[in-house]
């Protein structure tokens, strides 16, 4: 009996002892599967946030690359203008190089707080010419050795004075009957199918009451433009029966007029005074040029001739520019006059071909009365000209002050917007083109 009980409490301790370690074992387990799970899931986010963090690194590293490269374009931008201020107010042949090409570099360039940004090197192919290159790079540290580079090229040239068909520093008077439009050389004749056009603009420097005033019956295809911060309805005046088709309003901002230099190295040619017929091949400096009645005088190639004095045609004189020709006029002092029936006959009917320029000492007067059609234009910024053109003006006119005499026509081509005022005859360099090279 006593065996028995022994045996049932051992057997007791047994079953105790092996449920303890079955319950010992399962928790073990249980622990052991939560290790294999949570280890799996630790995997699993891993793998998910391995290419995360490789594209928030990868975007980083875009963003550096990219600020980098627009400083690197802003310091190439910044190069291009040193040069230009260099060209226009500066001593550019301090820089290294010769009249073919000059450069410089600016090391280190820094910021407004000190922190240096880069490097500079700007080159300048044909500093001397009126349409150099200007090719500026700008160099920012990237990553170890490597670097972002950034170019800018960009072709300089002159300023384009004719973007009005007539434009006064002081003022404009259109008499009655007076028409203006425009028409485009390039696309043909004026009388071609679709090229008489509306942007026959005028316009003021003046803020004057009146300062342009249209008369009755006059009729203008195009805007009219007073002086910069005015009120054009005080400035811009319309007798009943005038006509505006575009709008009256004020410039944006004062219309600049570079002064013309004429050439330093033209041959002195004295005065010159013809009555019979003679041609004309190379340029040339007149004390005067006068063209007595029924002379005829024939421009044969490109032409300048500066004229110091006065230039005068007397009735029925002719001056002929041959096509394939070219003509400047470029008034020193004095006065210029075409008496009734003279003629300026440009042959080429290409306004472009023939340009009458006037000095900062030439205030005198241009008056033009032509019985026949002219095809020119006129920059005179300091003159007084009177028109009388009733067969019709072929160009644009940019004067101080300005007369249209009664029934004148004034067709604007608009081609003379891309004539230039070159900076060796005065004006400053400006950007014609502008390209952005990538480097890397």
């Amino acid at each position: 009996m006593d065996k028995t009980r022994c045996s049932d409490a051992k057997r007791k301790s047994v079953i105790n002892w092996n449920l303890k370690r079955g319950i010992d074992k399962s928790k073990n387990e249980e622990k052991g599967f939560v290790l294999v799970v949570g280890m799996f899931i630790m995997m699993v986010l891993l793998l998910l946030a391995v290419p995360f963090l490789y594209q928030l690194s990868f975007e980083n590293r875009l963003t550096t690359k990219s600020y980098k490269s627009s400083v690197a374009l802003s310091l190439a931008e910044a190069g291009v203008e040193r040069a230009i201020w260099e060209l226009n107010y500066g001593n550019i042949s301090s820089w290294t190089g010769d009249d073919t090409l000059r450069t410089m570099g600016i090391s280190s360039f820094q910021a407004a707080g000190g922190n240096v940004i880069g490097d500079v090197g700007i080159r300048i192919v044909d500093p001397d010419a009126d349409h150099p290159i200007v090719e500026s790079r700008g160099t920012v540290s990237y990553v170890g050795d490597q670097e972002v580079i950034r170019t800018v090229r960009s072709k300089l040239g002159g300023y384009p004075p004719f973007k009005f068909a007539a434009f006064a520093e002081d003022g404009i008077m259109i008499d009655q009957g007076v028409a203006i439009d425009s028409y485009d050389t390039r696309n043909g004749d004026y009388d071609n199918a679709g090229n008489v056009g509306s942007d026959g603009d005028i316009g003021t420097n003046s803020g004057d009451f009146s300062a342009i005033y249209m008369d009755n019956s006059a009729d203008l295809a195009g805007d009219a433009l007073s002086g910069h911060g005015s009120d054009p309805e005080s400035v811009i005046i319309t007798d009943p029966g005038a006509n505006i088709d575009g709008e009256k309003r004020a410039l944006d901002y004062e219309v600049d007029l570079p002064q013309i230099t004429p050439p330093s190295t033209l041959t002195s040619m004295g005065d010159y005074s013809m009555s019979g017929t003679d041609s004309i091949f190379l340029s040339g400096q007149y004390g005067s040029f006068t063209m007595e009645a029924n002379s005829v005088v024939t421009i044969e190639d490109d032409v300048i001739l500066y004229i110091t004095g006065d230039f005068y045609m007397d009735q029925n004189s002719r001056l002929d520019i041959a096509v394939g020709a070219r003509l400047q006029i470029i008034m020193g002092s004095g006065s210029f006059e075409m008496d009734l029936t003279s003629s300026i006959n440009n042959l080429s009917q290409d306004p472009t071909k023939f340009v009458l320029f006037g000095t900062p000492g030439f205030t005198g007067d241009i008056y033009i009365d032509q019985g026949s059609e002219f095809y020119g234009a006129i920059y005179a910024p300091n003159a007084f000209v009177e028109l009388d053109q009733g067969d019709g003006f072929f160009g644009a006119i940019i004067a101080k002050d300005i007369l249209f005499d009664k029934h004148t026509v004034l067709h604007y081509d608009k081609a003379l917007e891309a004539l230039e005022i070159l900076p060796s005859m005065g004006a400053l360099y400006e950007v014609k083109s502008w390209q952005i090279k990538v480097s890397n």
